[in-house]
């Protein structure tokens, strides 16, 4: 049997492609490195709408119980959805360490947001206009309701995880607020560390806002110590 593997988890209406650099990153280091594609994810809108967020979380259960075949050791890492989704799986024993990357539990940074749309319109540069168009375009009322469900049913998880947890956040993340990154500490404890970056953005992955080598920096500490 193998020893650890480090299975990354993405976000909600999202796919591979949001924390690819993560994994790169993580295999450049010589770790043995997974990503899993939540049911429903990676296609239309269309796909995801047929499924729920029970379908979400077994698409890691199903995964996390073939790597316990296989590997003694797994450290979950979940971006965005993916982290509050990592917290399911903390009581399993081959669970050793989580990592949540700018997990949600208040969503929607207004304050960001307003910034940048009244950025847009100064320099009419549009990208980020079109990015929240976009954003908004992605899913439907029903997997809204999804993913809400998501959220409630972890955050009643947190007083139950044991296990060392490294908690990432950026300031400048329109899609979470920071104080969410203080939530999930506070709610899990001693057993959690968090820490807080200036600038940045939610999509830190694919998106060089001058911290994301440091995030990744900070995960290979954490998962060395």
């Amino acid at each position: 049997m193998k020893d650890t593997v480090y299975l990354i988890i993405h976000g909600f209406a999202g796919g591979l492609h949001e924390t690819e650099y993560l994994t790169e990153f993580l295999r450049s280091e010589g770790l043995d490195v997974r990503a899993v594609l939540l049911s429903g994810h990676g296609g239309t809108k269309k796909d995801l709408r047929k499924t729920a967020y029970t379908d979400w979380i077994y698409s890691v259960e199903n995964t996390v119980e073939e790597l316990a075949n296989e590997f003694r050791h797994i450290v979950l890492l979940g971006f965005s959805m993916g982290g509050l989704i990592c917290l399911h799986f903390a009581g399993m024993p081959e669970v050793q360490k989580l990592v949540l990357v700018n997990a949600p539990i208040y969503f929607w940074n207004m304050k960001i947001i307003l910034r940048d749309v009244l950025n847009s319109l100064k320099h009419r540069r549009f990208e980020k206009m079109r990015f929240y168009q976009k954003a908004a375009m992605r899913s439907s009322l029903k997997t809204n309701i999804d993913f809400l469900n998501v959220l409630s049913k972890s955050k009643k998880l947190l007083r139950n995880v044991k296990k060392p947890s490294l908690i990432l956040q950026c300031v400048d993340d329109e899609s979470v607020r920071p104080k969410s990154a203080r939530y999930i500490h506070a709610g899990i404890g001693e057993s959690a560390e968090c820490k807080v970056y200036e600038g940045g953005c939610h999509l830190i992955f694919l998106e060089d806002s001058g911290v994301r080598d440091d995030i990744c920096r900070d995960i290979m500490r954490f998962i060395n110590a």
